[in-house]
């Protein structure tokens, strides 16, 4: 099993790539009004975020228990280089600045550990991979109105610490819109694939269905809401249970329609698992909170 430490900044190094959606609004004949959402860019927009996260994990063995939490505060940037004339964008993405903090206790032994890239000239070996990626292009990527990726490139060391590069979940920067308009209260599901290594150094894939419903439009803001379903029966497989429920999605987006951009997200996650036998039969509580707000 992946360590505390690592498996919250491989979390926090990824969560920077969560998706942005902007919304076309249409109005049309018939009782309740209905609206097309499509992603919308303009050539050199530089649009920015900033990215909460926070994860907080108690893990026991036996009679030994370990409490981890790990705090990241940063700003996403995508700069939009290109648009053709049917909306398709080409976006480069970089990370402006990063402030994390992770602190492990296990009992009376406290180690913390922190990196300021606005005010830390030498970061400490465990955050020079994030050191060396601020303010650097370290991504490129295609996507239509609809939100498919057509094309990604990114760096190698991009690849590597996000584990399995462009099959990763985690890589996820787009929601999928419908090509029809929509009124309040109407859900559509897109199945996905979540890619969960294990001990074994093997990975299994385990297939997700994710169902976004329309729940509000008010005073030019639309809400929507994400649920995540499994699809693949995992039976008594506790280690990519576990795994898998750290990576799912659950929470609301809501995007200014005026602008044509989401202005926030917010996701949270927290599970309780017991029996795990990496942990020798031991167990984790595990809680992450994920906010994106638009600069």
């Amino acid at each position: 099993m992946i360590s505390n430490f690592n498996r919250n900044l491989l979390l926090i190094l990824s969560v920077v790539l969560a998706g942005v959606i902007a919304a076309n609004v249409t109005a049309e004949d018939g009782n309740a009004e209905k609206y097309v959402f499509r992603y919308k860019f303009h050539p050199d927009d530089v649009l920015q975020w900033e990215v909460t996260t926070r994860v907080t994990q108690l893990v026991s063995r036996g009679t030994s228990r370990e409490n981890s939490e790990t705090i990241s505060v940063s700003t996403k940037i995508w700069k939009v280089i290109e648009v053709d004339e049917n909306g398709t964008a080409v976006l480069e993405y970089s990370i402006g600045d990063v402030d994390m903090r992770s602190r492990i206790s296990q009992g009376s032994n406290v180690e913390e550990r922190k990196y300021n890239s606005k005010t830390d000239e030498k970061p400490s070996l465990e955050f020079l991979d994030v050191a060396e990626l601020i303010g650097q292009p370290i991504a490129h990527f295609t996507i239509n109105s609809q939100g498919e990726i057509i094309k990604r490139s990114q760096k190698a060391k991009v690849a590597a610490t996000m584990q399995f590069g462009e099959t990763a979940e985690e890589n996820r920067i787009t929601i999928p819109m419908l090509e029809h308009a929509i009124s309040v209260g109407d859900t559509w599901d897109y199945p996905r694939e979540i890619i969960i290594p294990q001990p074994n150094g093997t990975v299994k894939k385990v297939s997700v269905r994710e169902c976004y419903t329309l729940e509000k439009v008010q005073n030019g803001i639309a809400t929507f809401g994400l649920k995540t379903y499994v699809t693949t029966l995992l039976n008594d497989d506790k280690e990519t249970d576990w795994a898998l429920r750290t990576k799912i999605r659950n929470g609301t987006i809501q995007f200014n329609m005026t602008e044509g951009r989401a202005i926030s997200q917010q996701y949270d996650v927290k599970i309780t698992v017991v029996n795990l036998p990496t942990l020798g039969r031991g167990g984790a509580n595990y809680q992450s909170r994920f906010v994106e707000k638009s600069m």
